[in-house]
């Protein structure tokens, strides 16, 4: 792979699929964008003021004087490089200048060798006689910025609540290299330097693989290493016995606590994996968790499920439908209610937030609602639970795009399907993504719950009290691993379907929506309202 450094707002379409399938969650500023109304405030002022609007004119005496002003305020991401221009409107014209102030917040520094500058930077005017102002901000390049830096411009006038307008300055992110560090002759895959002039260009010449991994030879032809670079690693950096190992190949990893906070490799006291070079936070799976069902005395009981482990809701072995979230995309979705027995009806404590298939965490919650979420097993509810409880201070949480998915995989470690069984690999680095590196739980080891029915000793099945026959529960391992994690993307030619990335193959399928299926949740640098906030519906369910 060559090593190709992107702007912010291509790593963003890429990431969150927008160049592929799913809808549209970002609008991107290019130069000189259109406005519409989406937002406004008002101001008054005495049409025999000198052009200060500091004067406040009576509303119900002279509403000549109260104007309202509008323009486009749907948060904006602009690439460095680029000019961007604010249009603000008036709904008449007005008879002297309209001044509104300007307030400038965020992490973007202002100058001319720093992120942007602004045309106006403290008041925006609108002249006598004229209905329209603007305002341009100019970005610029700057190679030794990583992250996307925030700008929020406020106007206010002197009546009426204030409008914000959230902006996004891009910053320089790197996509990640496929893990591949060896070269092939045509026959074998798996040698150390390059076999000849007939085969040159190879994957393993290429990239940051070539640039940080010390273990790779120096090619004929291809990329050098070079220990100036930005994400260049040293000898600590891939030993994976050493406290600063980053992982494999050209990959950057960093564990982060669950308050936010980077820890060493070998710590097992982490939640989340950083991703250096392409910026994006991935949420680790926990244990294995058993789900047990309780034995019903009569058929009008209701179902009650327990989790082993009543906090652990993000068991790897947990498997969901495919449904969309608060910050994902639109479409057809999927889900699987939770219990419904209430706890005076017998359930034990946490036995009310379980199915057959998945659980959440029980603590601060009435019933299966909460602050406005309705807990089901799905994709989109998984979400919008791991945002609830702001996992590793975040909560941007989303269901990963395929090419997020695709970006974390060492193509290094993937298994052909001619040899797939009985093997339990995966593309993933077992040091930051295996639960905790306990075992390795990202694909095998699923576990069921299966029900049987009571037999005496004469053969019978047994009946209760009520003539229905008895039954009984027990949580089983199946000799089956599920490898396929969901995506966010939808397929474009069937609502029906989504994409789905197979950990153990690095291959991407079409999977149908209502299938179950393990998950992991990313989040990038990307503020929330950035995203376009969706309510979802329950389209259907089982």
């Amino acid at each position: 792979m060559h090593l190709k450094k992107l702007s912010f707002l291509t790593i963003l379409l890429l990431s969150l699929g927008l160049a592929g399938c799913g809808s549209d969650n970002l609008d991107a500023v290019t130069s000189g964008s259109g406005d519409s109304s989406s937002g406004t405030d008002t101001t008054d002022t005495d049409s025999g003021d000198n052009g200060d609007s500091g004067g406040d004119t009576d509303n119900g005496s002279n509403e000549d004087s109260v104007y309202t002003a509008s323009g486009n305020f749907t948060p904006k991401i602009i690439q460095r490089g680029q000019t961007f221009t604010f249009n603000y409107y008036l709904d008449k014209t007005p008879d002297a200048a309209i001044i509104y102030d300007i307030d400038i917040v965020g992490t973007a520094i202002q100058g001319t060798n720093q992120d942007y500058t602004i045309s106006n930077a403290s008041t925006l005017t609108f002249a006598k006689g004229s209905t329209t102002t603007s305002l341009t901000i100019t970005t610029y390049q700057k190679d030794d910025i990583y992250d996307a830096r925030t700008l929020s411009l406020t106007l206010t006038g002197n009546t009426g609540e204030p409008a914000t307008i959230n902006l996004l300055i891009s910053g320089n992110v790197y996509l990640n290299d496929t893990g591949i560090t060896t070269y092939s002759d045509g026959s074998s895959f798996d040698i150390q330097t390059q076999a000849n002039d007939k085969y040159k260009q190879q994957d393993a010449a290429y990239g940051l693989d070539i640039i940080i991994n010390s273990a790779a030879t120096e090619p004929d032809t291809g990329d050098k290493k070079d220990d100036q670079k930005q994400l260049y690693k040293n000898a600590f950096d891939v030993n994976p016995s050493d406290s600063e190992y980053k992982g494999k190949a050209g990959f950057r990893f960093v564990k982060i606590t669950n308050n936010g906070t980077p820890v060493v490799a070998d710590s097992t006291s982490y939640e989340c994996v950083t991703d250096e070079v392409t910026g994006l936070t991935w949420q680790v799976k926990g244990p294995q968790n058993i789900i047990t069902h309780e034995s019903k005395s009569a058929p009008d009981d209701p179902d009650v499920y327990t989790m082993a482990d009543v906090q652990n809701y993000k068991a790897s072995n947990f498997q969901y439908p495919w449904q969309a979230s608060k910050l994902g995309t639109e479409g057809l979705g999927w889900y699987l209610g939770l219990n419904k027995a209430a706890l005076d009806e017998g359930a034990e404590e946490g036995a009310h937030y379980a199915n057959q298939a998945c659980g959440y965490p029980n603590e601060g919650r009435n019933g299966s609602d909460v602050e406005g979420l309705t807990l089901t097993c799905s994709t989109g509810s998984y979400a919008d639970e791991v945002n609830r409880l702001g996992v590793c201070g975040k909560t941007n949480w989303v269901i990963p795009s395929v090419e997020q998915l695709r970006s974390i995989l060492n193509y290094n470690d993937v298994v052909d399907y001619s040899a797939i069984t009985g093997i339990q690999n995966h593309a993933l680095d077992n040091a930051f993504f295996d639960c905790k590196s306990t075992n390795n739980c990202v694909i095998e080891k699923n576990y069921i719950t299966e029900c049987f029915f009571v037999i005496d000793e004469n053969d019978d099945v047994v009946l209760d009290i009520n003539g229905n026959p008895t039954s009984h529960c027990v949580p089983l391992i199946s000799d089956n691993p599920d490898p396929v994690y969901w995506t966010s993307n939808q397929v474009k030619s069937s609502e029906q379907l989504a994409w789905c990335v197979n950990l153990q193959t690095g291959s991407v399928n079409k999977c149908h929506k209502r299938e179950y299926h393990r998950v992991l949740v990313v989040s990038s640098n990307v503020p929330t309202e950035f995203f376009t906030s969706i309510t979802t519906t329950n389209d259907s369910a089982e």
